[in-house]
């Protein structure tokens, strides 16, 4: 056996029968190719799934063997013994490589599912075409899987969406395992959010002298409306209040379980926090979990899966319990709507909702490459540029030139130097966005959720602009946010936080006459 895998310019993965080469080719900086160092920075770990995949292989061959072994003995069944083949190899790799017993059976687990389970997720592993930790995650996502001929094509499909879906990170190969599985076998899914249902639970466990953790397991759905209104109240101070966000939130979900009054700790005459019960409420009555469902897994005649704003794919069940709620609102998405709207108003400057909605829904989360902040809380961006001074002449507002972008990454094209954004639909009805660093290094991913929306990829814009302009240099750079302080200052005023903190803490100590901490 021989094999080549390219991971980078210059560099490559040789794979012959008795051993694995690596040659890592190191950019010469000093000629100043800036897209090579990034390439290399960001991209010379590829090696690792092929050499991961080889392990798997390894370790799968001695369960084999111990498996052989211990089926020769006809007198005892090997598989229900205590230590039965995958124990024993997993022990044995416990002890080569000085892990815990779970994490060795974990491991061959893995090593199983690479080999006979899902292959050919395996491959892309063994490919560099995804990581070990995003491996895992198909492996465990696919565990409940029990029809081997299902689990045969679901593995291929898999495969093939992530193949075909450009750049991949680990919420995007999360996404689209997931959408995989709950397309075709949506008991796996339902049974894995069934266990998680039934585990329902409130955890306390203690992280530092004077600090406790408190876990609530509870639906996804309630777990966002509660972050909402945590956020609702801890966003009410002022500008100069010192806490850090997680602070904040920590201090008012406390208050909220206390019942207890959460203020600004500005400590100024002037704090202008909007903390009354009322502006509370009015922030709270903005919380909105978005679910995209096809009218027909929403009526019971399919079982297509929905797509869940910030979770994912679900089931679509889960999506009809979800609808069944007292505060649920369905709004149909008319896609000829949609449509018309592209070709009657692509010269407005904001789409309409039902432009907006489809948009959002196409692409699921924030569209810059390894990016997973969920589209409805996402600007939405014109890739071309609108023009406001002659509409007809600058970026369309359309389906085609429309994408959701975080408002760092949003600001990023607008203010950053050299960044370039584009969007294309190709002749197969795939809308593609892509991202090109300074440095001249592109990254192009499919919408995530085409999947679901097909119809969104089909149809032809009427507007009279092309497709896929890239955005033009950024017009109002003047405009630019600035740091309240710079990236050193801020990282020194956290290192004198957290020393202060630590000397009160010991002095604390020291005052009740007991040992310090450290």
């Amino acid at each position: 056996m021989s094999s080549r895998i390219d991971s980078f310019q210059g560099s490559t993965v040789r794979i012959d029968d008795d051993a694995i080469v690596i040659r890592i080719g190191i950019p010469d900086g000093a000629k100043g190719d800036r897209a090579a160092l990034l390439r290399f920075a960001a991209r010379s770990d590829c090696y690792q799934g092929a050499v991961m995949w080889h392990r798997y292989a390894a370790v799968y061959r001695l369960y084999q063997a111990k498996r052989a072994e211990l089926e020769a003995d006809s007198a005892v069944d090997a598989y229900s013994r205590l230590y039965d083949p995958q124990c024993q190899t997993a022990a044995a790799y416990a002890v080569a490589a000085g892990v815990r017993p779970h994490t060795a059976e974990m491991f061959v687990d893995r090593a199983i599912a690479c080999v006979e389970r899902i292959p050919a997720v395996g491959r892309l592993l063994r490919d560099g075409r995804i990581t070990v930790a995003w491996f895992t995650r198909a492996v465990e996502q696919t565990a409940l899987v029990d029809d081997l001929e299902l689990l045969e094509f679901i593995d291929a499909e898999i495969a093939h969406r992530l193949s075909e879906a450009g750049g991949l990170s680990a919420a995007r190969v999360e996404s689209i395992v997931s959408a995989v599985v709950a397309e075709y076998d949506p008991d796996a899914v339902t049974m894995t959010r069934e266990q998680i249902a039934a585990g329902k639970n409130v955890v306390v466990s203690p992280v530092s002298d004077g600090m406790s953790e408190m876990v609530i397991t509870g639906s996804s759905e309630d777990a966002m409306i509660a972050l909402g209104t945590i956020d609702a109240l801890a966003d009410g101070v002022c500008p100069f209040d010192p806490r850090t966000k997680q602070a904040r939130r920590s201090d008012a979900a406390t208050a909220l379980l206390h019942r207890a009054e959460f203020t600004c700790r500005c400590d100024r005459d002037d704090c202008a926090s909007a903390l009354s019960p009322e502006q509370v409420e009015s922030r709270r009555g903005q919380i909105v979990v978005h679910v995209v469902v096809r009218k027909d897994a929403l009526d019971g005649a399919s079982e297509t899966p929905a797509y869940e704003d910030g979770v994912g794919p679900i089931s679509a069940r889960r999506a009809r319990e979800l609808m069944a709620r007292p505060d649920a609102v369905v709004r149909e998405l008319d896609i000829d709507k949609v449509v018309a709207d592209c070709a009657a108003h692509a010269d407005r400057y904001r789409p309409s909702a039902a432009v907006a909605t489809a948009v959002r829904a196409l692409f699921g989360t924030c569209t810059w490459p390894g990016c997973d902040r969920p589209a409805w809380k996402s600007d939405l961006d014109h890739v071309v540029e609108f023009d406001h001074v002659d509409p007809a002449a600058g970026g369309p507002t359309c389906l085609c030139n429309l994408n959701p972008k975080c408002r760092f990454h949003h600001g990023l094209t607008t203010f950053g130097s050299g960044w370039v954004d584009d969007q294309v639909v190709d002749a197969a009805g795939v809308l593609w966005s892509e991202v090109t660093t300074p440095d001249g290094v592109s990254v192009r991913q499919q919408a995530l959720n085409l999947w679901l929306l097909p119809e969104l990829g089909r149809f032809q814009c009427r507007h009279g602009v092309s497709i896929g302009q890239s955005r033009e240099p950024p017009r109002h750079a003047e405009g630019e946010p600035e740091r309240a302080r710079t990236r050193t200052q801020a990282k020194h005023r956290y290192r004198m936080q957290r020393r202060a903190a630590n000397r009160r803490r010991r002095e604390a100590m020291l005052v009740g006459d007991g040992e310090p901490p450290f």
